[in-house]
């Protein structure tokens, strides 16, 4: 009998260190993998044959599978048309998006993880606390290989995404410094917003802390400048080597403004801008990167803004139809469709009601960011209820201005009693007359939200060309700079 007891505590002494020591190899492994990301394990594509010699990467921007699926569901119901992002990609994977301080990530930590394959702090871009910098970026690796790089967006161009391109910043707000950097990194094609940090100071809208003119400072590296629509339009791809284009002063309009409001019409659209920039990157014959985004999904996202939201993924889908185009023609192009993040926890449906009534955005024909900022300009409820008619086409419900006028319109959000626990959403929604017609417009078509900021759904990834088996599964947005890195030649 003791020698039965003494037996089992031999055994379980050993089962103890056994487990002790998968514990602590555990532990090691997680910490180390806050910064790596997963481990990944890399497989050979199937076609060892073919070779990548262009890369596009398209992220949306806040774009989870529910901003898609909405999207989807909208094209199909009102345009009798359907995403190519759904209907053209056969392989498709997920992905997961934490940074290295949250489960829930900004852009510029999803930025980094997306282009150069490693975790960091929210609001840092391609650096580590330390100030270190583990891995070059996709844009720094091509550049290497003598490849050219193109940075396609909608926000400003020293946004947190497109920065992760060529940026190595601690604080993505030093959006100044961050433009210095794109100047130093001269990049091919650069298209997108932001002219506020590449002018003086002393210039009418700047935001830049002193006196640099950016502006010249690429024109003396022989960049073509161009400030609209039309100008893109004109560029000859032929004889241009370097094309910088900044459509507005900070982020560009909304899809819905650009194509309702006079005033934003002579931006062009994220397709047009793509197109052009594929048609300059394809005089390199060593290939090049280029990195569309499609920023303002997210913003619209922040805004609780369905049809904003509608409009700019449906605008970002008609950019990735661009790069399949140009794919067809180049089949050693391998296209990756991905988010950085999800924004807002979009839902299809709300409260306890079993339905979703996506045909009651058709009407809407205005940002709610647009309409908050004219009523700020005139709070005269006259001219607010005309407004509504004008751009949304609709009459409100006694309830609804009940609501509208619950508070005065030009109150900040977190003036009132209802959301002063989320001071931060004022950048997107302005004002209470903001939110308000974004609880309005979410009623009336059924759609609920979560979040006014990001969350940690895992997004989509879609991929087409060589090696694109590779991008199927599930792993983590680190992985895929580090599959593109594999396969690219």
């Amino acid at each position: 009998m003791k020698k039965l007891v003494s037996l089992f505590l031999i055994v379980g002494i050993l089962f103890s260190v056994s487990i002790c020591g998968c514990i602590t190899e555990s532990s090691h492994i997680k910490e180390t993998e806050k910064i790596e990301g997963s481990k990944l394990t890399l497989s050979k594509p199937k076609n060892d044959n073919k070779k990548v010699k262009n890369v596009i990467l398209m992220i949306g921007d806040g774009m989870g599978i529910t901003q898609t699926y909405l999207a989807e569901r909208y094209k199909e119901e009102i345009e009798n048309g359907h995403l190519v992002i759904l209907t053209n990609f056969k392989t498709r994977g997920t992905i997961t998006t934490y940074s290295l301080s949250s489960e829930v990530t900004d852009s510029a930590a999803a930025g980094t993880a997306l282009l150069s394959g490693y975790k960091t702090n929210n609001g840092m871009i391609n650096i580590l606390p330390n100030g270190s910098i583990p891995r070059k970026t996709l844009g720094e690796i091509a550049k290497e290989k003598g490849k050219s790089v193109g940075i396609v967006t909608t926000t400003r161009v020293t946004h947190a995404t497109p920065a992760s391109v060529y940026a190595h910043i601690k604080d993505r707000e030093e959006e100044d410094k961050i433009a210095e950097q794109l100047l130093e990194f001269e990049p091919d094609v650069v298209l997108g917003g932001g002219l506020e940090y590449f002018i003086p100071k002393d210039e009418k809208g700047s935001k830049r802390k002193d006196n640099k003119n950016l502006i010249e400072e690429f024109k003396k590296k022989g960049y073509t400048i161009v400030y609209n629509k039309e100008e893109l339009e004109k560029v000859n791809p032929e004889n241009t080597k370097k094309l910088l284009g900044l459509f507005s002063m900070s982020h560009m309009a909304y899809e819905i403004d650009r194509e309702n409001i006079p005033e934003y019409q002579n931006q062009p659209s994220l397709a047009e801008m793509t197109k052009k920039a594929l048609e300059i990157l394809d005089k390199n014959p060593n290939g090049f990167f280029l990195m569309v985004e499609g920023g303002r999904i997210d913003h619209a996202c922040h805004a609780h803004d369905a049809k904003s939201e509608i409009m700019d993924t449906i605008a970002f889908d008609e950019a990735v139809k661009v790069a399949l185009d140009y794919q067809k023609k180049h089949p050693d192009t391998l296209i990756i469709v991905t988010a950085d993040h999800e924004t807002g926890g979009l839902s299809i449906g709300r409260g306890t009601g079993y339905y979703a009534n996506i045909t009651a955005l058709k009407p809407i024909d205005a940002s709610i960011g647009f309409m908050s900022k004219e009523i700020l300009k005139n709070p005269n409820k006259e001219f607010v209820l005309n407004l509504i008619k004008t751009y949304w086409h609709i009459n409100l419900t006694d309830k609804e201005k009940e609501l509208l006028f619950k508070y005065p319109l030009t109150s900040k959000i977190n003036d009132s009693n209802l959301l002063n626990n989320y001071p931060k959403i004022n950048h997107y929604v302005h004002c209470w007359a903001g939110f308000a017609l974004s609880e309005i417009e979410s009623r009336r078509a059924n759609i609920g939200w979560t979040s006014f900021a990001h969350t940690a759904v895992p997004v989509p990834v879609y991929a087409k060309g060589p090696g694109e088996e590779m991008f199927e599964g599930f792993y983590d947005n680190t992985d895929i700079p580090k599959k593109i890195e594999q396969i690219w030649t």
